[in-house]
């Protein structure tokens, strides 16, 4: 494929990339949030309900985001039917059956939420970090991907070795209910520490990616550098700030999802752009409040405590997973023509 050299190097520009793709927005809530939390009671409840109502704006609209790409499109569904239209049935038969056993069924559908969860996020900086040198025109080579890749998904196998640490919450009933029946002793801390120092480590790849790329004329892109800064942080401070692992990481991805689903929907021919932006966050924002799993609380008052925590963990892992698997297939930029619409 031929590459346009003057394609620009930013996707909504300098400074929203930085603070909505980079690690902008996360540097600036965590210092407000955490703060507040060490100003005394009061004000810990001030930043609860703040992180809590991030969640209600940012969540919900991230998996409906997944769902407006998905199913707007007749031709993306018949592009990829097996996501589409053959795993929510299956999903939803493994809910049911989850809520029945959950004690074996429900626990290896749990934890393929949990482990996937991390995956997920590294699959998304990835796309993002490397997309920016495609669309300056010169995409990286197949090693340096994987340079690229090996401190993201380094991060995300610390994550998953933070769970079963000492120390560490479930972020959801789903979490917690796999960090529960884990019988083994907890992850001592020096092994997190070697595995940050193996992350750490990785870096040296970026390194030799970005010296290789300068001496052939194409620097790394900072906002490349800015991606994957961003889950460092969340996969590094959250090892050992349980709020900010448990509220804000989340919040955080769901902000770079929804900034990059929202600059690709307001581009291309037609509409004014103001027109393709409403088109997009309006029902983004509407589904998003309906499916958010917070909201499912609200249907299910009154059951023993029991049944509403194996629900409550059956449903975000049914949801999650079907976000999971959508997304791995719809924003693939290995396939010609989603890497277009990302180059135009």
């Amino acid at each position: 494929m031929r590459y346009d050299l003057n394609i620009r190097n930013y996707l909504i520009g300098p400074r929203a990339d930085a603070f909505f793709l980079g690690p902008g927005a996360t540097i600036l809530v965590t210092t407000v949030l955490l703060g507040l939390r060490r100003l005394g009671p009061g004000a810990a409840v001030a930043s609860d309900a703040m992180a809590l109502g991030l969640t209600w704006i940012f969540i919900g609209p991230h998996y409906a985001a997944t769902y407006q790409r998905a199913y707007s499109s007749a031709a993306v569904v018949r592009a990829h039917p097996w996501v589409t239209l053959a795993a929510p049935p299956l999903l939803l038969a493994a809910t049911v059956l989850a809520v029945r056993h959950p004690y074996d069924f429900g626990l290896v559908f749990f934890a393929s939420y949990v482990a996937g969860t991390g995956y997920h996020y590294s699959g998304q900086s990835l796309g993002l970090a490397l997309l920016y040198p495609a669309r300056q025109g010169a995409p990286l080579e197949p090693t340096e991907k994987r340079l690229l890749a090996a401190p993201l998904y380094l991060s995300w196998i610390l994550t998953l070795l933070g769970l079963f640490g000492a120390l560490q919450p479930g972020r959801n009933a789903a979490f917690a209910f796999v960090r529960g029946r884990y019988q083994g002793p907890p992850v001592p801390p020096w092994v997190l520490l070697a595995g940050l120092g193996m992350l750490a480590v990785s870096f040296a790849g970026v390194a030799w990616v970005a010296a290789r790329r300068k001496r052939r004329g194409h620097p790394l892109p900072w906002p490349t550098y800015a991606v994957l800064s961003a889950q460092t942080l969340w996969f590094t401070l959250g090892l050992y700030e349980p709020f900010f692992n448990i509220m804000l990481v989340p919040v955080f991805h769901a902000i770079q999802y929804v900034a990059f689903t929202g600059w690709h929907a307001s581009r291309g021919p037609g509409e004014r752009r103001w027109r393709r932006v409403a088109l997009f966050a309006v029902p983004t924002a509407l589904l998003g409040l309906a499916i958010y799993p917070g909201s499912f609380k609200f249907f299910t008052r009154g059951l023993p405590y029991l049944d509403l925590f194996f629900m409550t963990a059956a449903v975000a892992t049914c949801l999650n997973l079907h976000h999971f698997l959508l997304d791995g297939r719809i924003w693939r930029m290995r396939e010609r023509a989603v890497l277009q619409t990302m180059l135009a």
